[in-house]
C-alpha cells in the first residue's frame, strides 16, 4: 500500500511540474492579470480569446462595449474586485464573473499615460504621466459614487517635478516615487531623465517631501520591468534586482533567463507572465529561481539627503579658505589641461595605439567593436545593435547565448581598457533608456577615448 502511494505521489508531482511548464504561444496584443476574487491568472488575447488559471484553460469571453482596446488598460485590485483602468485615465471597467463590464461610461481622457497608479483606502489614484503635449505633476482620484475623476490637492515645501514612467511603492500611509522622465524645455522632442531623488507623499495629509536619493547603480536604465509583491519590488533587465522595502536594501543578482518580461506578477515562488524569446510571445509560469541567479551585490537603497544649510556652510567655508590662499600667495591660477588618455587609430598601419605603442592583446571581435565605436564615438547605441559582433557565424545558437557572449565581450573589452589606461570601468560605460522604447537600453562605450591619426 505504501509503495503504491509513493508511486502515486511521484506521478502527481511530475504532472504538477509539467502543468507549470505549459506554454501558450500567441501573436498580437494581450492583457494579463490576477483576478482578485478567484486568485487565478487571466490572459486575454486580441480582445477575443480568454484563458484562465495557472494551468490555462480557454473559456468563453463575454463583455459589454468599452472604449479602446484591452491592452491599453491597467489591472487594479480592490478587496475582491478587479478593475481595469485605461492607461491614459478615464474609462473604468470591472472584470466580473469572467466577463467585462464598463462601469462609468467615461470618455478617454488620454491625459496621464505612464502615470504612477496605486490604491489607498480602497480608492484608485493616478500621479503624473504624459498627455496633451505635457508631463504632469497632478494627483487624480476616481470617485466611485460619481463615477468620475477628480484632482486631489497636494502640498509640500518643494513643488513635485512633473514626471512620467516613474517607479513607486506603498509603505503604510506613504507613497514613495522615484525615477522616470520629465519635459525638456530645450528640446521638446525628447524626454529628460530626472535626478535620483526619492519623493514621499504622506497620504493622510497629501504632503510631499524629499527623503533622500536612491543608489546610483539602480537608475531607471538599470532597473527595467518592475513586479510588485508584498514588501518587495523585483526588476527584470540584464540583471535581476530586488528592492526590499522594509530593509531599505537593493540586492542585485545575475539573471539566468534572458527572455524579455512583458507582463508578470509574483505567485509565491513563481513568476506568472508573458515573455518574448525574440521569436514568439508566450504565457508561462516559471520558477523565480530561474531568473534569480548568483548574488552580485547589495546596497542601501534610499540614502539620506545632506541638509542644504550644511552644504551652504561648507561651501562658504571652503570659498573663504580659497580666497585667503590666493591672497597670501598671489599666484595666478593656471588652467590644467588633461592630456588625451585614450586609443589612437593609425589609419595607415590599421592598428590601435596607446601612448605610441601598438595594442597586441585585442582579439578580432574587440578590434571590430573598437572600429565601430570609432565611427559613432560619443553616441548612444542600442545594445541590440551590438549583437552582430558576437553572433555565432554558423547561426546555430539561441538568442540568449548571443546576449551572454555580448555581455562577456563588452565586459572583457572594458576591463582591458580600464587596465591599460587606469580609468575606472564605471567611467567607460554610460547607459540610458531608448527615447522611443523604454524597454530598450542604449549604451555609450569609451566616451572621449578614441580618435584617428
Amino acid at each position: 500500500m505504501n509503495k503504491r502511494f509513493s508511486y502515486f505521489l511521484l506521478f502527481f508531482c511530475l504532472i504538477l511540474n509539467s502543468t507549470y511548464a505549459q506554454k501558450i504561444k500567441f501573436e498580437g496584443r494581450f492583457l494579463l492579470f490576477k483576478e482578485a476574487k478567484t486568485k487565478e491568472a487571466v490572459l486575454i488575447i486580441n480582445d477575443s480569446i480568454l484563458y484562465k488559471g495557472i494551468v490555462p484553460k480557454r473559456i468563453p469571453f463575454k463583455h459589454s462595449e468599452y472604449p479602446a482596446n484591452l491592452h491599453e488598460y491597467c489591472p487594479i485590485t480592490i478587496k475582491d474586485k478587479t478593475y481595469l483602468v485605461h492607461e491614459g485615465c478615464g474609462p473604468v471597467l470591472e472584470f466580473r464573473n469572467d466577463s467585462i463590464v464598463w462601469i462609468n461610461e467615461c470618455y478617454l481622457y488620454r491625459n496621464q499615460y505612464d502615470a504612477v497608479q496605486f490604491v489607498y483606502e480602497n480608492e484608485i489614484y493616478f500621479f503624473g504621466g504624459n498627455g496633451l503635449f505635457t508631463t504632469k505633476n497632478i494627483l487624480t482620484k476616481y470617485n466611485f459614487k460619481t463615477q468620475d475623476w477628480i484632482q486631489v490637492q497636494t502640498r509640500g515645501e518643494k513643488v513635485q517635478e512633473p514626471r512620467a514612467g516613474a517607479y513607486s511603492y506603498l509603505k503604510g500611509n506613504d507613497l514613495y516615487v522615484f525615477g522616470g522622465s520629465g519635459f525638456d524645455v530645450e528640446n521638446i522632442h525628447i524626454e529628460k531623465p530626472l535626478d535620483n531623488k526619492v519623493w514621499r507623499l504622506h497620504l493622510p495629509t497629501m504632503e510631499w517631501d524629499c527623503v533622500g536619493t536612491y543608489a546610483q547603480n539602480s537608475r531607471d536604465s538599470d532597473l527595467g520591468f518592475p513586479i510588485y509583491s508584498t514588501n518587495k519590488v523585483d526588476f527584470f533587465l540584464d540583471v535581476f534586482s530586488e528592492i526590499d522595502v522594509n530593509a531599505n536594501t537593493l540586492n542585485t543578482y545575475e539573471r539566468n533567463n534572458f527572455n524579455e518580461v512583458l507582463s508578470a506578477y509574483i505567485e509565491g515562488d513563481k513568476v506568472v507572465g508573458v515573455f518574448n524569446d525574440n521569436t514568439n510571445l508566450f504565457y508561462q509560469v516559471i520558477d523565480k529561481s530561474e531568473f534569480k541567479g548568483k548574488f552580485k551585490s547589495t546596497a542601501e537603497f534610499i540614502r539620506p539627503l545632506v541638509d542644504d544649510k550644511v552644504l551652504l556652510a561648507l561651501g562658504t567655508f571652503f570659498s573663504a579658505v580659497l580666497i585667503l590662499v590666493l591672497f597670501i600667495f598671489k599666484k595666478p591660477i593656471k588652467r590644467l589641461v588633461r592630456p588625451f588618455r585614450g586609443f589612437v587609430y593609425d589609419t595607415q598601419k590599421q592598428v590601435f595605439l596607446y601612448k605610441g605603442n601598438a595594442l597586441v592583446n585585442l582579439n578580432d571581435p574587440e578590434k571590430k567593436l573598437l572600429l565601430f565605436l570609432l565611427d559613432c564615438q560619443n553616441q548612444f547605441i542600442s545594445l541590440i545593435e551590438l549583437n552582430k559582433f558576437f553572433e555565432n557565424p554558423t547561426g546555430s545558437e539561441t538568442y540568449s547565448a548571443t546576449i551572454k557572449r555580448r555581455e562577456q565581450g563588452i565586459q572583457g573589452l572594458v576591463g582591458k581598457v580600464s587596465k591599460i589606461t587606469g580609468i575606472d570601468e564605471d567611467e567607460l560605460v554610460i547607459e540610458t533608456k531608448n527615447s522611443k522604447d523604454k524597454r530598450i537600453k542604449d549604451i555609450m562605450l569609451l566616451p572621449n577615448l578614441l580618435k584617428r591619426q
